[in-house]
């Protein structure tokens, strides 16, 4: 008799067990489906195909179960490109612990819903579109490690209550457009805290001295947004951190020289703030592992000091836009690991020293903006990994180095504004990588070779205006397909403009202007503009003060309606001015104003509606001004002086 009883109490518990485990399986069921009721785009069709009836939801893609309940577990759609919102039914998923939907296009709000999900490890939402706030009802997740919201629209407040959920190891809120300001108790219920991302928001007000008490934070990043005061000495305690970035906010005062006590720091930016001081004494007497330092755009000042020689495993410094003075160190040398060095904007004087070519690794090297003296150094040539080579803006002097032709990787060189001399190199016309060259505003002589050409086919920007180059422009020169800017402006260039320039299909700016350059005298017009009319994103055409004697062909008008600023002044145009002109629908500067241009000013001028600027002054027009110049509602400067003109 008892085991009878016995035996059917067992009975009634199992079958009590299946029904429950039924019906809480059906509950899963039903939230997934109606999850899946909300996805309106898939692409890929993985749910329409995968996520059907006729199976066990446990053998749905993105679908992890447990053993012995059959609950639903882990929900990963990560990378699926799947758009909808997300369903407030997911708050059924009661046994679920990891929910990742990143890198999707998922709109609308969190669901509050969420928060009853008390199971939940890990939320992976990053990389969506969604917005409104983030649920107080998240902050009652006490399981919770990992949650990252980065990359939406979200907007509001940080909810309290999630700084108190002290299993928390990861906060990523990056790139929201989140508000407010962080609790000053913020670290005192996060002992597990090793990342904390809010980067890219609103955020303002100061940043609390309790972050000091997360001390197993690895990453601290509160970059990007409105932050004020000083930065917290505090954060000095935390021993573990190895990626500080504080960069781009309202920060002022001294920085900390707690800071470099961190023996693990691998990364530290305080860049585009109002720091202040000297460069930090010692930054690597305990931070010897120190490989990314970044100070640029504060009010810094001083002289670098030697002991940044200690900094052996850096590789990147910026310390542009400040006013640090004095000369670089010879001894820079050392930082055989420094890929960028970035020191400009700032009051350095002195010779570039030889030695940074030892640098081997060096890939960025920009100095423009200082008063650096002396010559280019030979030894620069030895940087062999250089892709950047920016030295403009100084006071430099000499010729350029032959062995900046040895620069293989070289992809942008900039020495404009300095007193150099001499000719450039032919190996920098070997330069197969480079796509900015620029010589501007120096005392460069000789000729360009005909050959030039030919060893620079990613060639954009060639910038050789303000020298004293002679000679013709080579026809080779429109070998340049990728040209969007050309300017030899105020050189002695002389003879004829390549009748081939159309071939620079890309050609954005042309800057001919003071020079000697010639029309073919058996021509009337100036043909070299019929080949300009297959630049079809041309928007700057500046050829004054030549000496061209003819007249502006009517296929001129033809040039591409992309055409903003067109500028001929004292360059020998004669004849008429094409009535065809007011097509140009685009122009915002015509200057053709010293030239002998006759007969009357066209009255499609005022079709010109862009137009802020028109000279037509000193040229021998005449007749009256058109009526329709009245359309010229955004017309500022007019010059019709010194013409012939009637009332």
């Amino acid at each position: 008799m008892r085991k009878n009883v016995i035996f059917t109490l067992l009975t009634m518990f199992y079958f009590f067990i299946y029904v429950v485990t039924s019906f809480n399986s059906s509950t899963d069921g039903y939230a997934l489906r109606a999850f899946k009721s909300q996805i309106n785009s898939d692409p890929n069709k993985i749910l329409a195909k995968n996520w059907s009836q006729g199976t066990s939801f446990c053998n749905w893609i993105g679908i992890t179960c447990g053993t012995r309940h059959q609950r639903v577990r882990g929900l990963n759609l990560a990378n699926m490109g799947l758009g909808g919102t997300i369903a407030k039914e997911i708050g059924g998923l009661s046994f679920l612990r990891s929910l990742i939907i990143s890198n999707n296009n998922f709109h609308g709000f969190i669901p509050d819903e969420m928060g009853k999900l008390s199971q939940l490890r890990e939320i992976e939402i990053q990389n969506n579109e969604l917005n409104g706030a983030i649920p107080t009802s998240l902050g009652f997740l006490e399981n919770l490690q990992k949650l990252n919201l980065s990359y939406n629209k979200l907007i509001g407040d940080i909810p309290n209550t999630i700084f108190n959920l002290s299993y928390l190891v990861e906060i990523s809120f990056g790139d929201n457009i989140l508000s407010g300001s962080l609790p000053t108790d913020m670290c005192y219920n996060l002992p597990k805290l090793e990342m904390l991302r809010i980067s890219a928001n609103q955020i303002s007000g100061n940043i609390p001295p309790s972050l000091g008490t997360c001390t197993n934070l690895k990453i601290l990043s509160l970059s990007y947004n409105n932050f004020a005061g000083s930065i917290p000495m505090e954060i000095g305690n935390l021993s573990n951190l190895q990626i500080l970035y504080l960069g781009r906010n309202n920060l002022i005062g001294d920085l900390p020289s707690t800071i470099f006590n961190i023996t693990s720091l691998l990364q530290i930016s305080v860049g585009k703030n109002t720091i202040s001081g000297k460069f930090p004494e010692d930054p690597c007497n305990r931070s010897t592992m120190l490989e990314y330092f970044d100070l640029c755009d504060n009010k810094f000042h001083g002289e670098i000091p030697p002991s940044l020689l200690q900094c052996h495993a850096l590789q990147s410094l910026n310390i542009s836009g400040n006013e640090f003075s004095g000369s670089i160190p010879y001894e820079i040398g050392i930082l055989s690991t420094l890929q960028n060095l970035d020191l400009s904007y700032n009051d350095f004087t002195g010779n570039i020293p030889n030695e940074i070519g030892n640098l081997s690794a060096l890939v960025f090297l920009h100095l423009s903006r200082n008063s650096f003296s002396g010559s280019i150094p030979y030894e620069i040539g030895n940087s062999s990994g250089l892709e950047y080579l920016l030295l403009d803006f100084n006071n430099l002097t000499g010729t350029v180095p032959y062995s900046i032709g040895s620069l293989s990787n070289l992809k942008e060189l900039n020495i404009g504004i300095n007193i150099l001399h001499g000719q450039i190199p032919e190996s920098i016309f070997n330069l197969s990588m480079l796509q900015i060259l620029a010589f501007v505003n120096n005392s460069i002589s000789g000729t360009l070779p005909s050959s030039i050409a030919n060893g620079l086919p990613d060639l954009k920007g060639l910038y050789l205006g303000v020298n004293q180059l002679s000679g013709e422009i080579p026809g080779c020169i429109s070998n340049f397909s990728k040209l969007t800017i050309l300017d030899l402006s105020d050189n002695s260039f002389s003879g004829r403009v390549p009748m081939n320039l159309g071939n620079l299909q890309n050609l954005q700016l042309l800057n001919f202007e003071y020079n000697q350059l010639t029309n073919d005298p058996s021509m009337l017009e100036l043909d070299f503009f019929i080949s300009l009319i297959n630049c079809r994103q041309l928007k700057v055409i500046q050829i004054g003060s030549n000496s061209f004697d003819g007249m502006l062909p009517r296929g001129f008008v033809n040039l591409s309606a992309s055409i903003e600023i067109f500028s001929a002044y004292y360059s020998g145009i004669k004849g008429i001015i094409p009535n065809e002109i007011g097509n140009m629908s685009n122009l915002i500067e015509l200057d053709i104003g010293g030239n002998e241009l006759t007969g009357t000013i066209p009255g499609t001028l005022g079709q010109l509606t862009k137009t802020q600027m028109l000279r037509l002054d000193d040229n021998k027009l005449q007749g009256s001004i058109h009526v329709n110049f009245c359309n010229l509602e955004n017309l500022y400067h007019l010059d019709l002086g010194n013409n012939h003109l009637s009332r």
